[in-house]
């Protein structure tokens, strides 16, 4: 064979070579990008799943398409080389994104196929009218498609690919979008292990399909404690933010690329891991950020462009108008702007309110319409918690305008703008609203000095340290000690914000009167997903979590006469989870005395021990729960709501416990009662449809007690929610227990159907929970902690 010839016969060799004999990227174990057609999936599935492969766009990359016949398309390898623990990726876009949810427009990435009747895996959907993804885990069983979970996330622009990947670890299952984990779920089906792709109801173009160990984490972009949206005003300064990427915890350095999808609204560039956006004209465009060696690793940022901030020049007679008043003094530095208008104003689609130091005229604070990012703590404060929040809110003709966290410093002078465009349809002071400028002369300056002692008032109007709680908790975290007792004193108002406490023990807030003192804030799952953690500046996204008031590593905080609202309506909500309080501190101690909590789902979720007397808790679905130590509600009433989401469906459940250890004593409900009542949707409880408890995941201890408790007619008559036969530690009789129970009348409850519950002994109940020095004997390595009512005057 001359020269010639051996070349074309080794050419011929690495021609034919399937499409991944290279390593593939992402330590994936088995890929296909499609540039070799189809030849890794099996030809006698192509026709039937109406399956092609075409140019995308013209740009000389290949791509499948699948035309939405609802046939799956099937890998010709399984899974076997990454044994029980693997996972399956792939990129996908709707060809169009015309079809909305509501219509089926599914695509579906398989992990684990069987038939074409049972099959487990994760479906992706655009409801363009609302510009929202759903991104679920499903399983077909029998020919029924099942959602496992689900969950949701804002859409990218038309014509947005988008990673899908699921986790399969036995029964364990982890869903990714674009390498941010959304839901996890368990799932025990014995479907075999062959992946697949599947589209119905609309075509789908799926590429870079791949499979590998599960132990190989996906990799994540986000800009450092910034959500996926960026507002920007013609006339300012370029705006950077700091881009990150993560690999499970470890952070990486990757070559990124950016593009604008328009431009000509705003441009953007990498600069040393920044992105670094100008505005350009007013519009809304999307970032697209990826990297440069792997098309499987991107996000999208959606960037909005207001009109440039209108300085007027319009005066008005501003007293009793504005809060602060004009040239005040002794301002405290936490607090909220407020203007009266003459009648109700309607909020602006775009502008700003913005805060200046008077001494130079050095912009301190930006305040946009619509959503933002607040970073909740102290100046300097190395974690804090970073949510999302609405810091303009329209009350009738009041307005109340939040500054971000932390941003007025002692003894200063600052004055108070206003854009054109924020608020319209109004007047102040009898003349047509156009903005506030210098002129208008609102301004005021903050008090000399911190306060000082460990005893702070708090007051939304009259004489006091601070104007907010959250501001009196940033002072407690930053001047006083962890371990000296501090007494925040709070009067009777409604404090409209999210609140934090870290590192901080003994701290009391107590409120003038139980009713009077109402702390609230709208807070869901769909605003701020997930239970809530702390997170650092280099930390991605937003982390702070659905409820009220996050708490982590504080022991001692007691919260006495005053009431905590989540406002949250199931009904109305994307996410209906919606704590009052998370109390995330595994070895801390927290008491609730003479306390309203008000909530519909996961109303109170508690680490650690928690002492709840004399108090309220109401909601629906698992309206106490948390991975605790133990808890005991002492004297209260347990207060079952009607579900505004499923109006006359049933009573929901009081307790999901998810107790760390069997040793532990859980949930404890001792001399109080489990009444009904409406909820927000003004709907009562049905008879005989709420429940004591539902079983908590398969990893946790479902330790429940009700010990000498009055229950009313809405509690079911079995009372648990028989446990799924796949729970190990929650088979009948394991945790579930009660003791003395009697109707809403005190006489004796018939708890003969009580089942997979059991009756606790009378030596049970005197050696474990009859008293609060028993029900937390455990704590601090047996030293106990047996708590006491304090004075509330």
């Amino acid at each position: 064979m001359n020269t010639r010839h051996l070349l074309l016969a080794l050419l011929a060799a690495i021609l034919s070579l399937p499409a991944c004999a290279v390593t593939c990227p992402g330590n994936a174990t088995w890929c296909d990008d499609f540039e070799h057609g189809t030849e890794r999936w099996p030809s006698k599935d192509l026709a039937a799943s109406g399956a092609t492969v075409q140019s995308q766009n013209g740009s000389g990359n290949h791509v499948l398409v699948l035309n939405g016949q609802g046939v799956p398309l099937l890998a010709s390898e399984p899974v076997a080389q990454v044994k029980d623990a693997y996972f399956v990726e792939a990129r996908m876009r709707p060809v169009s994104n015309a079809v909305t949810s509501s219509t089926g427009g599914q695509a579906y990435l398989i992990a684990r196929y069987q038939d074409d009747n049972n099959w487990l895996g994760a479906s992706l959907s655009i409801n363009v009218d609302r510009q929202r993804l759903a991104v679920d885990l499903v399983k077909m069983q029998h020919g029924k498609l099942l959602k496992l979970k689900q969950s949701g996330k804002d859409a990218g622009p038309n014509g947005s690919f988008y990673t899908v990947r699921l986790d399969v670890a036995g029964g364990a299952l982890v869903l990714y979008l674009n390498g941010e984990m959304l839901v996890s779920a368990t799932d025990s089906s014995p479907f075999e292990g062959r992946i697949g792709l599947l589209a119905k109801g609309q075509s789908v173009e799926f590429d870079d399909v791949r499979i590998g160990a599960a132990a190989s984490k996906p990799v994540r972009l986000a800009l450092a404690r910034v959500m996926d949206r960026v507002s920007l005003q013609l006339g300012d300064a370029p705006q950077s933010y700091q881009v990150l990427a993560f690999s499970g915890k470890d952070r990486l350095t990757l070559p990124l690329s950016a593009l604008s999808s328009n431009a000509s609204i705003a441009g953007v560039v990498v600069e040393d891991g920044k992105l670094v956006f100008t505005a350009k004209r007013p519009g809304l465009t999307t970032i697209a950020v990826s990297s440069q060696a792997d098309a499987n690793v991107a996000t999208y940022i959606t960037v909005r462009v207001d009109p440039a901030f209108t300085s007027s020049s319009q005066q008005y007679a501003l007293q009793g108008k504005v809060r602060p008043a004009s040239h005040a003094d002794e301002v405290p530095v936490d607090t909220h702007l407020q203007i009266e208008f003459d009648q109700a104003p309607t909020l602006g689609q775009g502008g700003s309110v913005r805060i200046y130091r008077a001494s130079d005229n050095a912009l301190v604070d930006i305040i946009r319409v619509g959503e933002d990012i607040d970073e909740i703590g102290y100046e300097g404060q190395e974690l804090k918690r970073v949510v999302r929040f609405r810091p303009i809110r329209i009350d009738g003709r009041t307005v109340t305008i939040q500054p971000h966290s932390a941003r007025l410093a002692y003894g200063m002078a600052y004055y108070i703008a206003v854009d054109v465009g924020v608020f319209v349809n109004a007047s102040l002071a009898g003349q047509a609203f156009t903005g506030l400028g210098q002129a208008a002369g609102w301004s005021f300056s903050t008090r000399k000095l911190a306060p000082s002692g460990t005893s702070l008032t708090v007051d939304d109007d009259g004489p006091a340290d601070f104007r907010t709680v959250q501001g009196a908790l940033n002072h407690a975290m930053r001047y006083l000690s962890r371990a000296e007792p501090v007494s925040i004193r709070i009067a009777n108002g409604r404090y409209e914000q999210l609140l934090y406490l870290r590192g901080k023990d003994n701290i009391t807030l107590r409120g003038e009167s139980r009713d009077g003192v109402i702390l609230q804030a709208y807070n869901d799952d769909g605003n701020n997903p997930g239970t809530g953690v702390s997170q650092g500046l280099l930390t991605p996204s937003v982390t702070g979590g659905r409820s009220v008031f996050l708490i982590e590593d504080a022991d001692m905080l007691m919260l006495d006469t005053l009431t905590l609202v989540n406002t949250a309506v199931r009904a109305k909500s994307v996410g209906a989870q919606a704590e009052t309080l998370v109390f995330s501190s595994d070895r801390g101690r927290l008491v609730a005395q003479h306390v309203n909590f008000f909530s519909e789902q996961d109303t109170i979720q508690v680490k650690g021990y928690s002492w709840f007397y004399r108090s309220l808790i109401a909601g629906n679905v698992d309206f106490i729960w948390g991975a605790n130590r133990a808890a005991l509600f002492e004297e209260s009433e347990i207060r079952s709501v009607g579900d505004s989401a499923n109006p006359g469906k049933g009573g929901g459940y009081v307790v999901q416990a998810r107790t760390v250890a069997a040793s532990e004593p859980g949930f404890v409900f001792l001399n109080s009662r489990l009444t009904h009542g409406n909820g927000p949707g003004q709907n009562d409880v049905l008879p005989g449809t709420a429940y004591l408890a539902r079983q908590g995941p398969s990893t946790t201890w479902d330790s429940v007690s009700f010990i000498h408790c009055m229950m009313d007619k809405h509690i079911a008559p079995a009372g648990w929610l028989t446990p799924r036969p796949e729970s190990a530690q929650a088979q009948p009789g394991a945790g579930w227990g009660e003791y003395g129970s009697m109707d809403i009348n005190g006489k004796p409850l018939d708890v003969s159907q009580r089942l997979p519950g059991h009756t606790l002994t009378e030596q049970q109940v005197a050696t474990r929970f009859a008293s609060r020095r028993l029900v937390f004997a455990d704590f601090d390595n047996g030293k106990g902690w047996n708590p006491s009512p304090s004075d509330s005057k």
